[in-house]
């Protein structure tokens, strides 16, 4: 019995850890463009998210082509670029969020993991680079945009 208190006891000491504290966030819904600026204009603290924009990677080599070489026809490489400052001294985590939607607001792909915003940057220009469908990119209507960056 007393094991058993022990282990609650333990657990829950776990169960009620805070989880990290998210300093801001930003959340839009746009029309879905390619290599247009989305402005984002968040600012907490040290960190300010500027901007967003899709970018179709055209070239020889892109990510669609390295991951299915020779059967890329179907495939487009889009980057994900994040214009942001951090005047900290210390690395932030972001939590980035973007989907594309389509016209019934349906998700087509998109991209949902953290990313690190670099210490005393300013106006940095994070890549995230995804290989999606070239038929979702034609469907999409909206993007979705969620960031969540630590304090």
């Amino acid at each position: 019995m007393r094991r058993l208190a022990l282990a609650l006891a333990a657990l829950s000491c776990f169960a009620f850890t805070p989880a990290p504290a998210r300093a801001g966030t930003v959340e839009k819904t746009v029309p879905f463009a390619i290599d247009q600026w989305i402005a984002l204009d968040s600012t907490d603290g040290a960190v300010s998210l500027h901007r967003l924009k899709l970018v179709n990677q055209k070239g020889g080599f892109t990510k669609s082509a390295f991951l299915r070489p020779g059967n890329d026809e179907y495939l487009a490489t889009v980057q994900i670029q994040i214009e942001y400052s951090n005047s900290s001294k210390d690395d932030r985590k972001a939590r980035v969020n973007v989907a594309w939607l389509d016209g019934d607001g349906a998700v087509i792909d998109g991209y949902n993991d953290d990313e690190s915003l670099d210490d005393d940057e300013n106006h940095k220009v994070d890549t995230i680079t995804l290989s999606t469908l070239k038929y979702g990119l034609g469907q999409a209507k909206q993007l979705r945009i969620k960031i969540s960056y630590d304090r």
